[in-house]
């Protein structure tokens, strides 16, 4: 090979490599990066002459195929379309499916050294937008953030299967100390683990805590499998049992002061107020807040008389979230179980108003708001509502339920789909035929990766999908990959949540990794199930 072959190579190598540090950084950070990065990513393929070898590859790579295969899926389904910009909308949002993949699969296979420390900058690359994020969260009002969710960058729910990847990057860093990760003192990596953890749980995504439980399931097991003595492998199948019972313990704390009532109907003399006035009780309405009904021990005249005094918002003024202050004032007052009275709205503080003009109904929400707590709270709390009255707005789970309805209506009445780009059609008529009390404003289409695919494509176009995953995987013998492994877990499990493969972001980022792990896994992390 001549000099200049050789200049041409080392060129190729390193446009790749920058290509994909860009991606990796636009994963946490940007969308419009990623659009870019994406494109960069596969231009950087025609910056050599080595045609002859990329074509070899194209034609013969049936891992590359199947992948590919996937948008061709979509491609045929256009066929049936009947709205073409939706069509051609679909189309731009899955041709990922094509660039990631041939920009990954036709490159220069990377160096170990390179392939670890693309990874480990990933890891840093999201630790910073979490300790980004947190800064944001701290100082909510001067960013406008409502919501620990806005923090971040990205969608949460991708940003949570980010932070769930380099977890396990940073645990296999640790276990197996690679290339440039055995440098790093291991308790530099336990902490940074420990802070992705954290922040996980701050974040509060149910389907990514979801995800990454039973992906550390997953690696446990692969743990307890490189386990020599007995005694270890022991105390390791104790924690994995441990660590599988407790969180079903703590949701059924959560469960048990829910629906422990602690209100009994009052006596005569009971209900009447200290200052002589008369509760009012509506035992029909079952809406509760921890344990205490909601609609019981209510005094209007001296609501309004107190929470007037106290607060610039009258009391059927509209909170900051767009409800009736009395509506959040009596469940905030029900949350800490006082009375909807004037010594009720005399014991809040002056921090409780504020959290009620910001439309906070639970004191929970503020007093426990860096635990789990409120959030398995809030889920149980959406579906007694939902059983109790059938009304899902401005409920995301609830909602998620009419979707599931919806989607669930055009399978029946379509076997084999209705091709790309029709959804918005279909599923505005299936609401109209289930009777859905869901708002038009709240109509979208099934947070659902498999039943979405089966909307459009059947239940053959489903498992043809999968299969096409899977053969790409199993082609390259990467089941033995255990990264490959946990972030194929991820995306089942998230599957059922979010259809993340139709996301702007979740769909790149698990076909990038997915090729990375595909086309430049080094040996040793290829084979690692079976050291």
């Amino acid at each position: 090979m001549n000099r200049g072959q050789l200049m041409l190579n080392f060129i190729h190598e390193n446009l790749f490599y920058i290509s994909t540090i860009l991606l990796l950084l636009s994963f946490p950070y940007s969308e419009s990066l990623l659009s870019i990065a994406t494109g960069f990513l596969l231009l950087q393929l025609f910056f050599t002459e080595d045609f002859n070898t990329k074509w070899n590859i194209l034609i013969t790579d049936r891992s590359l195929w199947a992948l590919c295969g996937i948008f061709f899926i979509y491609l045929i389904g256009c066929f049936f379309c009947k709205d073409a910009s939706t069509g051609w909308y679909e189309l731009k949002k899955t041709i990922f499916w094509l660039i990631v993949p041939l920009g990954v699969a036709l490159s220069r296979k990377l160096s170990e050294k390179r392939f670890w420390l693309l990874l480990f900058l990933f890891v840093i690359f999201v630790t910073v937008s979490t300790i980004v994020a947190t800064y944001k969260i701290i100082n909510q009002e001067q960013f406008q953030i409502t919501n620990i969710r806005e923090a971040s960058y990205v969608s949460h729910v991708s940003f949570s299967f980010q932070i769930i990847l380099s977890l396990f990057i940073l645990a296999y860093g640790w276990l197996k100390r690679p290339s440039i990760i055995c440098r790093i003192k291991p308790i530099f990596l336990i902490a940074g683990g420990a802070w992705l953890i954290f922040f996980l749980i701050l974040q509060k995504s149910l389907i990514g805590i979801i995800s990454f439980y039973f992906s550390v399931l997953v690696f446990g097991i692969w743990i307890i499998g490189q386990v020599k003595f007995v005694r270890k492998r022991t105390i390791l199948i104790i924690t994995a049992i441990s660590f599988s019972i407790i969180p079903f313990l703590y949701v059924g704390y959560v469960f048990y002061n829910f629906y422990t009532i602690k209100d009994v109907m009052p006596t005569y003399e009971k209900m009447f107020t200290s200052n002589g006035n008369r509760y009012s009780f509506n035992p029909e309405n079952l809406q509760k807040e921890n344990g205490h009904y909601v609609n019981w021990y209510i005094c209007n005249k001296e609501l309004e008389q107190l929470w007037n005094q106290r607060s610039q918002l009258f009391l059927y003024d509209n909170d900051a979230t767009g409800y009736q202050v009395y509506y959040t004032l009596i469940r905030y007052l029900t949350s800490k179980g006082l009375k909807k009275d004037a010594q009720g709205v005399s014991s809040l503080t002056d921090q409780d108003i504020v959290n009620i003009e910001k439309g906070i109904s639970n004191y929970i929400f503020v007093d426990k708001k860096y635990s789990l707590y409120p959030r398995i709270y809030q889920t149980i709390w959406e579906l007694d509502e939902y059983r109790n009255t059938g009304n899902p707005n401005n409920q995301s789970l609830s909602q998620r339920f009419e979707y599931i309805k919806a989607a669930i209506y055009i399978i029946q009445h379509n076997f084999w789909g209705i091709g790309t780009g029709n959804y918005k059609l279909e599923y505005a008529n299936a609401y109209d035929q289930i009777n859905t009390r869901l708002d038009h404003e709240f109509r979208f289409h099934v947070h659902n990766q498999y039943l979405g695919y089966m909307v459009k494509f059947g239940i053959i176009g489903l498992i043809l999908i999968i299969s096409l995953v899977f053969y790409s995987i199993y082609h390259k013998r990467q089941f033995r990959n255990i990264l490959m492994v946990t972030l194929l877990v991820v995306l089942m499990i998230s599957s059922f949540g979010e259809a993340i493969l139709e996301t702007h972001v979740g769909l790149p980022f698990f076909l990038f990794f997915i090729s990375l792990f595909l086309w430049h896994s080094p040996n040793d992390l290829t084979h690692s199930m079976s050291n």
